[in-house]
């Protein structure tokens, strides 16, 4: 078989592959539950579970195009909450909630993109410092008082499916059409490359953290609503359950160009029929991340794509 055959058959297999775990992992659970998993009650809850996480996931790509990485996911969501349902209880402004959600999130990603980007922070670390400072805002303001919107009526399936066909939509041309989506993708496969070809990598870099902020700004929105009241484990975890997400949808941890709105996809629903089914089996919480973790290695020995040789620092 020749090198042209081969690397198209390896592509195939990498679109085909996730596809595959999802009809499994539904199949398996399916199965073992005796059908509840499936339930029209249970299905709503996947759908809700999926819907945050698929919204997050799908701007969050575009960070891990590059090779990058984003520990603050889900403090910036629970931030962005806490910042739109503080500026309601004092003006009843239900229509800001949106905006407020995404200016936060927007400056959040921004600044940990500037952090990352311009400083020549490691990304963990930037974002790390972010998730601690978010994270610690959230705890500090709800530990002398509630925050609640309950008074907003709850966004129904309709409003939200036809928000998210929009994001798929603009993610997927943002991804495949724009140079937002281009360069990050080739900083990915070669930032030497694309560096030396005269290519702005920063700002790329960059607005990569600000698509993923307009994402969480729009899930932290929906999920504001849906659950009323914020709490201090608001967020917690999501960035992990983003990440797991991605990487079952058949992203490479190095980034480039298998980077696709397919691994959002793919990868939130398996996600989280994974832990729904777990929980409906009854597994203690401890042995569930012990088979995410399992399942997460598994999947990053598959994707990774290993470089000898090279040296993977952008120069100065």
């Amino acid at each position: 078989m020749d090198k042209k055959a081969q690397k198209e058959k390896n592509r195939i297999l990498q679109i085909l592959l996730p596809f595959i775990g999802m009809i499994f992992v539904i199949a398996l659970f399916a199965i073992l539950t005796k059908g509840a998993l499936v339930s029209p009650k249970n299905l709503q809850r996947i759908m809700t579970q999926v819907y945050t996480v698929m919204i997050v996931g799908l701007g969050a790509s575009f960070i891990y195009m590059h090779g990058g990485i984003d520990f603050s996911l889900g403090s910036v969501l629970a931030l962005s909450e806490l910042c739109a349902a503080l500026l309601f209880e004092a003006t009843g402004w239900s229509w800001a909630l949106m905006p407020v959600c995404i200016i936060i999130a927007v400056a959040c990603g921004f600044l940990t993109g500037l952090a990352a980007v311009q400083l020549n922070v490691p990304p963990f670390i930037a974002s790390l410092c972010m998730q601690l400072a978010g994270r610690g805002i959230l705890n500090a303001v709800l530990d002398s008082r509630m925050v609640s919107v309950t008074s907003l009526k709850p966004p129904g399936w309709t409003e939200r499916f036809i928000v998210l066909a929009v994001v798929i939509a603009v993610i997927a041309v943002l991804s495949g059409m724009t140079k937002i989506g281009k360069y990050n993708k080739a900083i990915g496969e070669n930032k030497f490359a694309v560096y030396s070809s005269g290519v702005n990598v920063r700002l790329y870099r960059i607005l990569a953290y600000i698509v993923c902020g307009c994402c969480v700004g729009i899930a932290a929105s929906f999920d504001l609503r849906r659950v009323g009241v914020l709490a201090g484990n608001t967020g917690l975890g999501l960035e992990m359950q983003v990440l797991i997400a991605l990487v079952l949808g058949g992203l490479s941890m190095t980034g480039g160009y298998v980077v696709s709105v397919r691994s959002a996809i793919i990868g939130s629903i398996t996600v989280v029929v994974l832990n729904n089914g777990m929980t409906m089996l009854g597994v203690p919480s401890n042995y569930m991340g012990i088979v995410e973790g399992i399942v997460f290695l598994f999947m990053v020995l598959f994707t990774y794509k290993r470089v000898r040789g090279k040296n993977t620092l952008l120069p100065r």
